[in-house]
C-alpha cells in the first residue's frame, strides 16, 4: 500500500522559525510553534538557547510581554540555568538590563542566585520593598559593595528609578558619584537614569546637584547617551539643564541622532549641522530608514524595486547639466534618493540583467552633504560624495536637490565649470541665498589658499561663484559657518588644506574669520 505525501504528518517548524519568535518577544507566535512542535530544549551556536534567545534581539528594557514569554519557557522545562560558552545565563543578562521582575521570576524557578554576586542590601534594592532596604541597611558595611556588574546598591537603584530607595541610600552616605560596569566601561548615575529610560529619576539627580556633564570611560555623556536610544523626553531634561550638544569624546549627540525631533532639538541647542549623518538626514527629510542587512530593492515598497533594467542603464552615471539650472529629471536617481541605496547595493541588484557598471553607480547616499531648511518649507541638499577614493563608486557631487513640501523631490544640475563637485562644505541661508563656503573636492582640483564661496539663489535655483577679497582662511572644509547679522558669516573650525613641499597637508584652522556677503571681503576675527 502507498501513502500520498498529503496524507503525512506536517514537518515540524524549524529552529530558525522559533528562534525568529523568540527574538520578536511575541509570546502567542512562541507558543503557536511550540504546539506545532518547535524543539523549546535547543542548543545551538556557542551554547545558546531558548531563554537566551528570548532576551537577545530586541530592547527588553520596557518589553510589557517579556514576562509572558519567560514564564511561557519557564513552564516548558527549559533550563534556567544554561550558560553559554561566553559564560552568559539568561540571569546575568536580565541583571544586567535591570529586568529585575524576570530575574525574580527565574529565581523562583530555581535559577542560581550566586551568579548575581548579590548582597542582602542590594537583592532589596533589586526585588525588595522600601522597608526591606531599610532593614538591609543596618549593616552598613556593605553600602558600597557591587554585584557581578560592578553596580551598587545606589547604581542599582538608578537604573530601576526607584528615587524613594535612592534618597534612602544616599541619606545613608551612598557614594552618588558610583560608577559601574563591566568590560571596562564605567558608567555614571546619569547614564544609568538615561539606561533605563526613567526621566523623572534623571530630573531628580541633576535637581540634586549632578554633573549634567558625566561621561563613561569612551567619554559618552548622558546626552549622548538619551540620544542613542532616541528618548527624547531625556533628552529635553538634559538640554533644559544645559547639556553641551558638543560635549563627548568619543562621539557627538547630532551624530547618534536618527529621529526628526531629536535632531531638530539638536540643532536649535545649537548643535554642528555638519554632525548631522546621513540617517539624521532621512530622518529629517520624512525618508524611511534603510535596511543594511539586504538588498535594498528586496525590501516590500522600496523605491528601487520598481526600476526597471532601462532606467537603471540610461541613469547609473552621474552626469553634469548643461544650463544653470537643468532639472534632472532621471528616474533612477529619484528612486535612489527614496531608497537609500549606496551605489554599491545598486550595482549588486542590476548587474545580473545589465552588466557590469564600468563607472560609478549614481547615489544619494553621501558625506559631507549639506542640509539647509527653508522657511516655506523646503529642504536644499547640496553636493556631497559617497564612499572613498578607493571604491569603484566613488563620486563628489554638485548637485542640488530640492524636497518640496508636498513630497516631491526636484533635482538640479549644474556644469562642472559653474559649480565643481563640492564636499565637506558648508550651506549658510541669509535671505534668499544659500553660501556655500568651502569644500575638500578632488585632488589635484584644489585651488590652495583660495577659499571657493558660491551662492544659490533659492528662488532660481542659480548658482553663482562668488570671488571674494581679503584674509580669507583657504582650503577649508569640515568647519562651521554661522550668519553673524544681516551681512556677515563666521567660519571656524575644521581644516586647511596647503601644499608643502610638493605634499598636500591638513591642519586645523586658525581661528575664525568672517565674510562680508555685501562687501565679499574676508577679515580674520
Amino acid at each position: 500500500m502507498t501513502h500520498s505525501r498529503s496524507n503525512l504528518p506536517p514537518e515540524p517548524p524549524s529552529q530558525e522559525e522559533l528562534r525568529k519568535a523568540l527574538a520578536e518577544g511575541d509570546p502567542q507566535k512562541v507558543s503557536a510553534l511550540i504546539r506545532a512542535g518547535a524543539n523549546i530544549h535547543y542548543k545551538r551556536d556557542h551554547g545558546h538557547d531558548a531563554l537566551l534567545d528570548a532576551i537577545y534581539g530586541r530592547d527588553i528594557t520596557r518589553d510589557p510581554h517579556l514576562l509572558e514569554l519567560v514564564t511561557l519557557l519557564v513552564d516548558q522545562g527549559v533550563n534556567v540555568s544554561g550558560v553559554s560558552s561566553y559564560n552568559e545565563t539568561a540571569l546575568l543578562v536580565l541583571s544586567r538590563l535591570a529586568r529585575f521582575d524576570a530575574v525574580a521570576l527565574l529565581l523562583a524557578a530555581g535559577a542560581d542566585k550566586d551568579q548575581l554576586g548579590w548582597t542582602p542590601l542590594i537583592e532589596a534594592v533589586a526585588l525588595g520593598s522600601l522597608a526591606d532596604v531599610e532593614a538591609a541597611l543596618a549593616d552598613s558595611s556593605t553600602l558600597e559593595e557591587k554585584d557581578c556588574w560592578s553596580r551598587t546598591a545606589w547604581l542599582i537603584a538608578v537604573r530601576t528609578g526607584d528615587i524613594a530607595k535612592a534618597k534612602l541610600l544616599r541619606d545613608h552616605g551612598a557614594d552618588i558619584e558610583a560608577r559601574g560596569g563591566s568590560g571596562g566601561f564605567w558608567t555614571p548615575p546619569l547614564c544609568y537614569a538615561v539606561d533605563g529610560r526613567h526621566p523623572e529619576m534623571l530630573r531628580w539627580l541633576l535637581e540634586d546637584g549632578a554633573d549634567v556633564e558625566q561621561t563613561d570611560d569612551r567619554g559618552t555623556t548622558a546626552l549622548v547617551r538619551a540620544v542613542e536610544i532616541d528618548d527624547i523626553e531625556c533628552v529635553d531634561i538634559l538640554l533644559a539643564a544645559g547639556a553641551d550638544v558638543h560635549a563627548g569624546s568619543s562621539t557627538k549627540a547630532l551624530k547618534e541622532a536618527t529621529s526628526r525631533d531629536i535632531v531638530m532639538r539638536l540643532l536649535d541647542a545649537g548643535a554642528d549641522p555638519a554632525q548631522m549623518t546621513y540617517a539624521g538626514q532621512r530622518a529629517v527629510l520624512g525618508l524611511p530608514q534603510i535596511e543594511t542587512t539586504r538588498f535594498v530593492a528586496d525590501i516590500p515598497g522600496n523605491a528601487l524595486a520598481s526600476v526597471s533594467s532601462d532606467e537603471f542603464k540610461s541613469g547609473f552615471r552621474r552626469s553634469f547639466g548643461k544650463s544653470n539650472p537643468e532639472r534632472m529629471d532621471i528616474a533612477f536617481w529619484k528612486s535612489m534618493i527614496l531608497s537609500g541605496a549606496s551605489g554599491f547595493e545598486a550595482r549588486q541588484g542590476f548587474e545580473d540583467t545589465c552588466g557590469p557598471c564600468p563607472e560609478a553607480v549614481w547615489s544619494a547616499q553621501r558625506y559631507g552633504q549639506s542640509l539647509t531648511l527653508l522657511p516655506d518649507g523646503r529642504a536644499v541638499q547640496i553636493g556631497g560624495e559617497h564612499e572613498d577614493y578607493y571604491d569603484d563608486d566613488f563620486c563628489i557631487y554638485n548637485d542640488v536637490i530640492v524636497h518640496e513640501r508636498d513630497g516631491t523631490i526636484a533635482i538640479y544640475g549644474y556644469p562642472e565649470s559653474v559649480f565643481p563637485p563640492t564636499d565637506f562644505h558648508t550651506a549658510t541661508l541669509v535671505g534668499d541665498f544659500i553660501y556655500v563656503i568651502g569644500s575638500l573636492g578632488y585632488r589635484g582640483k584644489r585651488r590652495f589658499g583660495e577659499t571657493p564661496v558660491y551662492r544659490l539663489d533659492v528662488r532660481t535655483l542659480r548658482m553663482d561663484r562668488l570671488d571674494t577679497s581679503g584674509e580669507a582662511p583657504g582650503w577649508i572644509e569640515r568647519h562651521r559657518a554661522d550668519a553673524v547679522g544681516p551681512t556677515g558669516i563666521r567660519v571656524a573650525g575644521g581644516n586647511v588644506v596647503t601644499l608643502r613641499n610638493g605634499m598636500e597637508s591638513r591642519d586645523p584652522t586658525d581661528g575664525s574669520f568672517v565674510l562680508d556677503i555685501e562687501r565679499l571681503v574676508w577679515r580674520r576675527e
